[in-house]
């Protein structure tokens, strides 16, 4: 009966990854798509400004939501529902409403700061307000989008997510592409996107239509809350989620500060418009690790509620071990997917001026890799409401990432913030899992997940050695039937050694466990 329910809870917790990750890897796809979109149109200078833009916006996120989100899921099932929706709604309803007016009456010290300047803010009083209204949008849906979460409402969910981001898209074409065009032909009443800095500002615009979109969408949910604010309960939760807002922000410094600070001024020289191109050129070839980064995000949008429902079944532990090897195991099939096959996956940066990058992709993948095994083992101090505990992991690994890239980058470039990056991740993730095992043991399958972890990095770099000294010599990224058909033998191989492993693992999935003989 026990193993039933161990079963009945993979398969649950499968299900919501599934419909979490549909929604957030079609949404994440169709912005995806956007960056080949972008580095096509705008100059590299201005993508860099872009991307140094969206590099600070989580930052401004977590402060805007200051960890109200995970209190509303640890809270919703202690407390009244009702009451929960809706002190945490007006909570930040309120904060929203005050710190917007705060940084738009910042607007002018910040456009014309060095910050601004990198941006390519300066001038464009505009562009910044557009940014404010995304960031406070967006805050506004977090509860409605974590209410569909503990609901389980996933098609609800992915059918406004997927809607904000087709607005996007739409209105990024419709400016971009079609104005000009329209403009030319004498359609004079059409904005006149000629180009340049205006380009910029036109896909800011459609992010924050495309935020609206989705808040317009879930006005009819928000109208069902119970408008009552419970001040005893938002102290609670307040106690619970203030140290999420540190965890958050040390966290954003291993995960975007290379671009929004980092890289600019560690950089060597004065020429704003090279950082400008450099920024470019990293964050465009950091995309190319998005398909971990878009599985880490659905196993954290099915997980997380999921993790604490669990906990009210009694002692959940095995489950979470099984659960972190089948995630580290499909971890590695996406690194070795990736890492693997950049012959092919350097289409999607669609000129040649980015290809000099690709070099510090497999480096991000791993740091990614890390990272979502972090996640996954971050449980522990959201169960035991030791999220002082998170705070000061991460606090340590932001620390070492400011002394990394303050070393690395003078003198590796933008290959030392990559390779600081994925050191971060490593020791917070070790660090987590140390500091977990004292305070909620969980009996974790280490030699395996090591060895899996270790055999797929190992696989890369046999390949890599290969296709530098024989297969493909002088060029490396080329399309070449050789070089890709030892990729495949290699990609195979691994999957065999792990099918050999987990044999009796796999024969209890559903569906594909009746074809396995164990």
């Amino acid at each position: 009966m026990h193993q039933n329910f161990w079963e009945l809870s993979i398969k649950k917790l499968a299900g919501q990854t599934v419909f979490y990750g549909l929604s957030n890897i079609v949404s994440k796809l169709l912005n995806y798509f956007l960056t080949p979109f972008y580095l096509t149109i705008l100059t590299h200078a201005s993508f860099g400004e872009m991307s140094n833009v969206y590099a600070y916006i989580p930052f401004a996120n977590i402060v805007l939501t200051y960890g109200m989100e995970t209190a509303f899921f640890r809270f919703a099932k202690q407390e009244n529902k009702s009451h929960v929706l809706g002190t945490s709604t007006i909570s930040l309803l309120c904060s929203t409403f005050i710190i917007t007016l705060i940084l738009l009456f910042l607007r002018s010290p910040v456009i014309n700061s060095y910050a601004g300047e990198l941006a390519g803010l300066s001038g464009h009083p505009t562009f910044y307000t557009y940014i404010v209204m995304v960031m406070a949008i967006d805050t506004l849906t977090a509860i409605p989008y974590a209410q569909l979460r503990l609901e389980n409402r996933p098609v609800k969910y992915a059918a406004i997510r997927i809607a904000g981001i087709v607005t996007t898209i739409f209105f990024n074409v419709f400016f971009l592409v079609i104005c000009p065009k329209l403009y030319a032909s004498g359609a004079h009443w059409l904005p006149d996107v000629q180009g340049g800095s205006a380009q910029t500002g036109y896909i800011y615009l459609s992010g924050m239509l495309g935020s609206a979109i989705t808040l317009v969408l879930f006005l009819p949910q928000i109208r069902k809350i119970e408008w009552k604010f419970d001040m005893g309960l938002w102290k609670q939760m307040m106690h619970y989620a203030v140290p999420l807002i540190i965890v958050g922000m040390a966290g954003m410094v291993n995960e975007t500060f290379d671009r929004a600070w980092f890289l600019p001024q560690f950089l060597p020289g004065n020429d704003m418009e090279a950082k400008k191109e450099i920024i470019a050129l990293y964050s465009a070839n950091y995309k190319l690790a998005i398909l971990i980064t878009m599985f880490i995000q659905a196993f954290r949008l099915g997980a997380e509620p999921f993790f604490f429902k669990q906990a009210e079944s009694g002692d959940p532990r095995k489950i979470y071990a099984r659960i972190m090897k089948l995630f580290v195991i499909m971890l590695c099939f996406m690194f070795l997917f990736v890492s693997l096959y950049l012959s092919i996956w350097k289409a999607f940066l669609r000129t040649p001026f980015y290809y000099q990058g690709m070099r510090i992709v497999p480096v991000l993948l791993l740091a990614n890799m890390f990272l979502g095994i972090y996640y996954n083992l971050t449980i522990w101090f959201k169960l035991t409401d030791r999220t002082k505990t998170g705070a000061v992991i991460t606090i340590i690994t932001a620390v070492l990432a400011f002394m990394l890239n303050y070393w690395w980058i003078p003198v590796m470039g933008y290959y030392g913030a990559a390779l600081a990056t994925m050191v971060c991740y490593f020791v917070q993730m070790v660090v987590c899992y140390v500091w977990g095992q004292r305070y909620y043991p969980i009996p974790y399958h280490l030699p395996k997940l090591v060895t899996y972890v270790g055999l797929a990095i190992l696989t890369y770099y046999v390949f890599n050695w290969l296709n530098m000294r024989m297969l493909s010599p002088g060029d490396i990224y080329a399309v070449k039937p050789l070089p890709l058909a030892v990729a495949t033998a290699l990609f195979a191989g691994y999957a065999w050694f792990i099918f050999r492993m987990e044999k009796k693992e796999f024969a209890r999935f559903p569906v594909i466990g009746k074809y396995i003989k164990v």
